[in-house]
């Protein structure tokens, strides 16, 4: 993928991703075909089978004109939500088992850590 002659990051590419998904699920909501929804937004059916894919990049006032021609009451509400990953204080847990050793600790907060931010990808998409 490229944006504006340079390769897209991998944070780029999901966040692209991520709204592809969104735009699709609410066309599919509606009950609209990538026509339908093209027609409306005053795009080709080809650029919303793009913009869903996540294979290209969505310029501003293309935004407006999906999530009025997908009826959203807000342009944020077609948005994905940010990928800000959770803070070490968000998901520490307090380990009652004494025994725990330091090294045994720090394996269950990474996992937890891993099995958040796997969800919080999913919720985006979502």
């Amino acid at each position: 993928m490229v944006c504006l002659g340079q390769t897209k990051t991998m944070a780029e590419e999901s966040i692209y991703r991520a709204f592809g998904r969104a735009v699709a699920t609410r066309r599919r909501k509606l009950d609209l075909t990538q026509a339908d929804l093209a027609a409306r937004a005053r795009m080709s059916r080809a650029s919303v089978a793009n913009i869903e894919s996540g294979r290209q990049n969505v310029s501003l006032h293309h935004v407006y004109s999906l999530a009025e021609a997908l009826e959203f009451a807000k342009v944020s509400d077609l948005l994905p939500a940010s990928s800000k990953p959770p803070t070490q204080e968000e998901f520490d847990v307090i380990l009652s088992d004494e025994h725990m050793t330091p090294r045994g600790k720090a394996q269950i907060n990474d996992l937890i850590a891993s099995a958040l931010a796997q969800r919080g990808s999913k919720r985006a998409g979502a």
